[in-house]
């Protein structure tokens, strides 16, 4: 029998990260021909801009794509950026799970596998190796090096082909790839609309991009400012486990119990480590390494029981309102735009989250579909657009759920309308490692809600002005047309001169309408019904719609002084 065993573990073997993608490239988003590119795209755009505004230099990148034959392309990609040393070259775009980002910030990819996935699906569709030109600072130096080379999958690292010294005129990155059974589409979910869709989150940065046809488009920057970095933020004790906790204890340079959890956990001081240390009878003084299980599930129990204050919001910096609705004007050239950033809230029991949204009326605003202008919905994540996966998305369901008929929208879907929606988060609760859909914790899909309502009824508002405005315009006309005649034809029967009666007209038309119509009391009236809709307004937990609703408390210290209202 042990002889069958072991014959049976003879083919038995261990993948490196890189073999396993490369058997299932799809959970890197790799499924189809249009969404394989366009994560490309996603990849190396969210590097590019990552690496500059930690830099402090506002993004500009520049991006070709030539065709080649049918579904092969070359793409090169270059920015403005910092640049990679030449040590770190081959582990950014060739070691699977290597990176900057690992840690509890705010970010647009947490993964480390954006670049190195790029690399390996050139790799398996064209054999070509990548092609990258580095140029950094380094101390008064200004270097530069050209190399070429491929991802060794069953070492997980890179393979040097080529390397030359390159004379560096600033800072940057320029990446050359080779992929085929790709293709490139103006469709919604193609590579043109996720840049279109990245330049509304992101109005600081200015992209040029050049598309397989040769017509070059150049996306302008509508903001000067580099976002302000955000702090890593200590996990928060109402969003840990037992194997959090002893994971912190094995990997601390602590000496005590108490000091590790004040040091790795947010709102954890002395005070609250003795309240503890009474209700579970662990000694805090004992060593970190000495931790059980049984002590460290006695410990998130305790947490559980306990009340502690929200964790700190000065990791999560949001686009900000003004942000948005410069980048959803240069984009969409609305009639009526409308933003908002809501307060900071949690879900999971400790994780932070901002909602930001806006809603953009008329003009460029929703997609064309065959000549005619249909709802668009822009989902964000950290500033990156999900530009798949809609149907399961939190922010789908939370949008699809409101009663758009309340707010004079009689048929949603065929609306020349744009709903935009980020989520701002240190973890964002993503359903896959594909990046593209949120899952519908309901704190997510209640403060997608509170903020779109409430942009809706800024919206409804200006509709109804417009319609007003069009009866204004519609019964003026009638006196416009009426009144000349009435006029000319009394002067007849009074056997008088017609008098000069433009002054009176005006005064009839644009002055005095009103009051002649009696509009003042239907304004009014309108005021009244508002008012009284908005009471009727309540979101699937029962609570009003409002702008000040939080699930936070005592979290005023902690806003930034950028989210603190007048």
């Amino acid at each position: 029998m042990s002889q069958q065993a072991n014959e049976l573990f003879d083919n038995f073997q261990q993948l490196t990260p890189s073999e396993f993608f490369r058997k299932n490239k799809q959970m890197l988003g790799f499924t189809g021909k249009i969404r394989s590119l366009t994560i490309v795209f996603h990849e190396l755009i969210t590097n590019s801009f990552d690496a500059a505004e930690e830099a402090g230099i506002l993004p500009e990148i520049n991006i070709e794509l030539k065709r080649i034959d049918k579904e092969h392309y070359i793409l090169r990609h270059s920015d403005n950026g910092p640049g990679i040393p030449e040590d770190f070259v081959m582990q950014v775009y060739c070691s699977m799970f290597a990176g900057s980002k690992f840690r509890n910030i705010q970010s647009r990819g947490q993964q480390g596998l954006g670049c190195s996935g790029c690399v390996l699906l050139s790799q398996m569709t064209t054999g070509e190796p990548a092609r990258v030109i580095s140029c950094y600072q380094e101390g008064d130096d200004l270097k530069g090096v050209k190399m070429k080379f491929k991802m060794d999958v069953k070492k997980n690292k890179g393979m040097l082909m080529e390397r030359e010294d390159f004379p560096a005129e600033h800072t940057g990155v320029c990446i050359e790839l080779q992929f085929k059974d790709v293709s490139y589409s103006m469709a919604e979910q193609g590579a043109f609309e996720y840049i279109r869709r990245t330049m509304i989150g992101n109005p600081h940065a200015k992209i040029t991009f050049r598309d397989p046809t040769g017509h070059k488009y150049i996306f302008k920057r509508a903001a000067n400012i580099v976002p302000i970095l955000p702090k890593e933020v200590l996990p928060h004790p109402k969003g840990v486990s037992a194997d959090d906790i002893l994971f912190m204890a094995k990997h601390t340079d602590k000496r005590r119990y108490k000091s590790m959890l004040t040091s790795s956990l947010s709102r954890m001081s002395n005070k609250r480590v003795n309240e503890i240390e009474e209700l579970t009878g662990i000694d805090m003084n004992k060593r970190p390494k000495d931790m059980t299980w049984a002590e460290a599930e006695a410990i998130v129990n305790c947490f559980k029981k306990m009340k502690f204050m929200a964790p700190p919001s000065n990791g999560l910096i949001p686009i900000g309102s003004e942000q948005i609705e410069k980048g959803m004007k240069q984009i969409l050239k609305p009639e009526f735009i409308a933003t908002l950033t809501r307060k900071p809230v949690t879900y999971g029991g400790g994780v932070s989250f901002i909602i930001e949204a806006g809603i953009a009326y008329g003009g460029d605003s929703g997609r064309v579909v065959n000549e005619q202008r249909k709802s668009e919905i822009m989902r964000f994540a950290n500033r990156v657009p999900l530009t798949f996966d809609q149907g399961s998305c939190a922010i789908t369901e939370a949008l699809k759920s409101i009663d758009w008929k309340r707010y004079g929208i009689k048929d949603f879907d065929n609306s020349p309308i744009t709903l935009f929606v980020n989520i701002i988060s240190t973890q964002v609760p993503y359903l896959s490692t594909g990046k593209q859909s949120v899952s519908p914790e309901p704190e997510i899909v209640h403060e997608i809600r509170q903020a779109t309502m409430t942009l809706a009824r800024k919206l409804q508002k200006h509709l109804r002005a417009k319609k007003a405005a069009k009866e204004k315009a519609m019964r003026s006309k009638v006196f416009e047309d009426y009144l000349p005649v009435i006029i000319e034809e009394a002067a007849k029967l009074g056997e008088t001169a017609v008098p000069e009666y433009n002054q009176v007209l005006a005064k009839v038309t644009k002055r005095a309408l009103a009051e002649l119509l009696g509009e003042k009391v239907e304004e009014e009236e309108e005021e009244v019904e508002e008012e009284a809709l908005i009471m009727e307004e309540l979101d699937e937990f029962g609570y009003a719609v409002d702008d000040d609703h939080s699930n936070l408390k005592n979290i005023e210290e902690d806003i930034p002084e950028y989210e603190k209202e007048e």
